[in-house]
């Protein structure tokens, strides 16, 4: 047998050990053909797998990646973070859409293309605030869907905009997947303004829906001079199907979670309804418990002390707390 047939057999007994799916990215598919036959150059990661992977990492439910979210705007200094879930089409096949908003500190463009990157993070392992990997706002977002936008501005009318495609990302057939320099627009799209502009199809009640802002003309103004939208259109995987059910439970969960941060000042809307903090163990004072007849604040205090404790602050630290 000649040289080649037995690197030929070689390879393609190599691409049938690999026993790729069919519905597996093509792209990846390439990479991984052309590195068995011409030895070339493996990459730490293989994108186009990598990403259709993370989209299975998992999370409780939509509203804990929801949170991701939520928790990389107060981590941005936001004052106030808005989270729409926007059902549009027929009730048969209608999709959900999946935005949050925050008037944080926003992202410079070099920033911005750092943070679309898996492991990319300016606070990575930093203890103090709540991101440390450069993992959640990506993970978080392709979890619910197959595409990820992202909008960021430090003034008026300079929307940055990255896009993360998984499908894109799945059939490009370069060993190195690179990302694209951001974008610079002056004006957002039409499918986010009718998002921010326009009254939720849920709650139903349109005089409980404080809007940031009722027309295209007044929105820049609204968003305030910096800030960042996480957009994730035509969700696939959702907990459930229905945009009430999504903001009832994203609502219940939210007000508990960020009670104290609600506590501090932090106005949270769930599709254009102020949140209110809720406190389990009725300690808050400023918490919506108190409104109900018979439910004041239950305080306790600790009488005595006896012993102190110091546990590592991680396994295997001499640095105890």
């Amino acid at each position: 047998m000649e040289t080649a047939d037995i690197l030929n057999d070689k390879g393609n007994q190599s691409e049938q050990e690999a026993g790729w799916n069919e519905n597996a990215p093509r792209g990846g598919r390439a990479v991984l053909a052309r590195i068995i036959k011409e030895g070339a150059t493996v990459p730490m990661f293989l994108g186009q797998t990598l990403i259709n992977s993370l989209r299975d990492l998992g999370y409780n439910h939509t509203t804990s990646a929801v949170c991701e979210h939520v928790d990389n705007g107060i981590q941005g200094n936001a004052k106030q973070i808005r989270v729409y879930f926007n059902q549009h089409g027929h009730a048969a096949d209608s999709q959900v859409d999946v935005l949050i908003v925050d008037n944080g500190s926003g992202m410079a463009p070099n920033v911005l293309k750092l943070a679309m990157a898996f492991g990319g993070s300016t606070v990575f392992n930093d203890r103090a605030g709540i991101g440390r990997y450069g993992m959640g706002m990506k993970t978080a977002a392709l979890s619910m869907g197959p595409i990820l936008e992202v909008y960021s501005w430090q003034e008026p009318k300079a929307f940055y905009n990255m896009i993360l495609d998984v499908e894109e990302v799945g059939n490009s057939r370069t060993n190195l997947v690179e990302l694209p320099e951001p974008t610079l627009c002056s004006e957002l799209p039409e499918e986010i303004v009718n998002i921010l502009t326009k009254p939720m199809a849920y709650p139903k009640d349109r005089a409980s829906q404080e809007l940031i802002a009722d027309a295209r003309e007044s929105l820049t103004d609204a968003l305030g001079r910096s800030g960042t939208i996480i957009y994730i259109p035509n969700c696939d995987r959702l907990t459930y199907k229905r945009a009430q059910t999504l903001a009832e439970h994203a609502t219940k969960e939210m007000a508990r979670v960020y009670r104290k941060k609600i506590s501090e000042g932090l106005k949270l809307f769930i599709n254009n309804r102020l949140v209110e903090a809720f406190d389990p163990t009725f300690w808050m004072e400023d918490a919506r418990h108190i409104r109900i007849a018979g439910l004041g604040t239950t305080r306790s205090r600790l009488i005595n002390c006896w012993n102190t404790i110091q546990i590592p602050i991680i396994e295997g630290s001499s640095e105890k707390r």
